[in-house]
Protein backbone atom coordinates (compact mmCIF):
# COMPACT_ATOMS: atom_id res chain seq x y z
CA UNK A 1 0.00 0.00 0.00
CA UNK A 2 1.07 3.25 -1.10
CA UNK A 3 1.32 6.08 1.24
CA UNK A 4 -1.55 8.68 -0.12
CA UNK A 5 -3.23 5.09 0.18
CA UNK A 6 -2.69 5.13 3.09
CA UNK A 7 -3.99 8.32 4.22
CA UNK A 8 -7.13 8.01 2.15
CA UNK A 9 -7.84 4.79 4.23
CA UNK A 10 -7.36 6.94 7.81
CA UNK A 11 -9.20 9.77 6.29
CA UNK A 12 -12.15 6.93 5.31
CA UNK A 13 -11.86 5.74 8.99
CA UNK A 14 -12.28 8.82 10.92
CA UNK A 15 -15.05 9.96 8.30
CA UNK A 16 -16.83 7.09 9.38
CA UNK A 17 -16.32 6.92 13.45
CA UNK A 18 -15.73 10.79 14.06
CA UNK A 19 -15.62 10.15 17.27
CA UNK A 20 -12.67 8.34 16.81
CA UNK A 21 -9.56 10.62 16.21
CA UNK A 22 -6.41 8.44 15.13
CA UNK A 23 -3.78 9.49 17.14
CA UNK A 24 0.18 9.57 15.19
CA UNK A 25 1.44 6.46 16.70
CA UNK A 26 -1.52 4.42 15.95
CA UNK A 27 -0.88 5.86 12.27
CA UNK A 28 2.78 4.80 12.68
CA UNK A 29 2.16 1.79 13.87
CA UNK A 30 -0.90 1.23 10.76
CA UNK A 31 1.30 2.32 8.36
CA UNK A 32 4.25 -0.51 8.84
CA UNK A 33 1.45 -3.24 9.38
CA UNK A 34 -0.26 -2.09 6.21
CA UNK A 35 3.13 -1.37 4.01
CA UNK A 36 2.36 -5.33 1.97
CA UNK A 37 -1.23 -5.04 1.72
CA UNK A 38 -3.64 -4.20 -1.30
CA UNK A 39 -5.33 -1.08 -0.89
CA UNK A 40 -8.45 -2.20 -2.61
CA UNK A 41 -9.07 -5.31 -0.78
CA UNK A 42 -8.02 -3.47 2.56
CA UNK A 43 -10.48 -0.36 1.18
CA UNK A 44 -13.30 -2.98 0.57
CA UNK A 45 -12.70 -5.06 4.30
CA UNK A 46 -13.56 -1.57 5.67
CA UNK A 47 -16.30 -0.63 3.98
CA UNK A 48 -17.91 -4.17 4.84
CA UNK A 49 -16.67 -3.25 8.47
CA UNK A 50 -18.22 0.18 8.28
CA UNK A 51 -21.40 -1.21 7.28
CA UNK A 52 -21.83 -3.72 10.28
CA UNK A 53 -19.99 -2.39 13.53
CA UNK A 54 -20.99 1.18 15.34
CA UNK A 55 -16.73 0.73 16.63
CA UNK A 56 -14.02 1.48 13.93
CA UNK A 57 -11.90 -1.40 13.18
CA UNK A 58 -8.72 -2.78 14.51
CA UNK A 59 -6.24 -3.04 12.10
CA UNK A 60 -6.61 -6.95 12.29
CA UNK A 61 -9.80 -6.98 11.19
CA UNK A 62 -9.58 -4.72 7.88
CA UNK A 63 -6.35 -6.51 6.95
CA UNK A 64 -5.62 -8.51 3.19
CA UNK A 65 -2.84 -9.84 2.37
CA UNK A 66 -2.15 -10.90 -1.24
CA UNK A 67 0.54 -13.36 -0.60
CA UNK A 68 -1.05 -16.47 -2.02
CA UNK A 69 0.86 -19.10 -0.99
CA UNK A 70 2.45 -19.14 2.34
CA UNK A 71 6.38 -20.40 3.46
CA UNK A 72 4.91 -23.17 5.69
CA UNK A 73 2.26 -24.26 3.09
CA UNK A 74 5.35 -25.12 0.34
CA UNK A 75 7.18 -26.88 2.76
CA UNK A 76 4.61 -29.02 4.19
CA UNK A 77 3.84 -29.96 0.80
CA UNK A 78 7.17 -30.32 0.00
CA UNK A 79 7.70 -33.06 3.03
CA UNK A 80 4.35 -35.02 2.19
CA UNK A 81 6.28 -35.75 -1.18
CA UNK A 82 9.24 -36.83 -0.20
CA UNK A 83 7.44 -39.32 2.39
CA UNK A 84 5.47 -40.60 -0.38
CA UNK A 85 8.12 -41.00 -2.50
CA UNK A 86 10.90 -42.52 0.60
CA UNK A 87 7.77 -45.28 1.33
CA UNK A 88 7.15 -46.24 -1.82
CA UNK A 89 11.36 -46.43 -2.27
CA UNK A 90 10.98 -48.78 0.73
CA UNK A 91 7.88 -50.89 -0.28
CA UNK A 92 10.18 -51.55 -3.78
CA UNK A 93 13.08 -52.62 -2.01
CA UNK A 94 11.54 -54.60 0.70
CA UNK A 95 12.75 -52.40 3.40
CA UNK A 96 10.65 -52.31 6.58
CA UNK A 97 11.46 -50.60 9.65
CA UNK A 98 11.63 -52.14 12.89
CA UNK A 99 8.86 -52.71 15.29
CA UNK A 100 9.10 -50.64 18.60
CA UNK A 101 9.94 -53.09 21.46
CA UNK A 102 6.98 -51.38 23.20
CA UNK A 103 4.82 -52.30 20.35
CA UNK A 104 5.68 -55.81 20.38
CA UNK A 105 5.38 -55.78 23.52
CA UNK A 106 1.98 -54.88 23.50
CA UNK A 107 1.08 -56.82 20.46
CA UNK A 108 1.97 -60.53 21.93
CA UNK A 109 -0.65 -59.65 25.32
Amino acid sequence: MEKHEFLILLRKIEAAYPHNKIGDETALMWRRACLDMDFHHVMEKLMTHIEKNPYPPSIAEIAVFTRSESLFLHQAKRWEQEGKERIERDQQLGRRKPVPSWLSERAAR
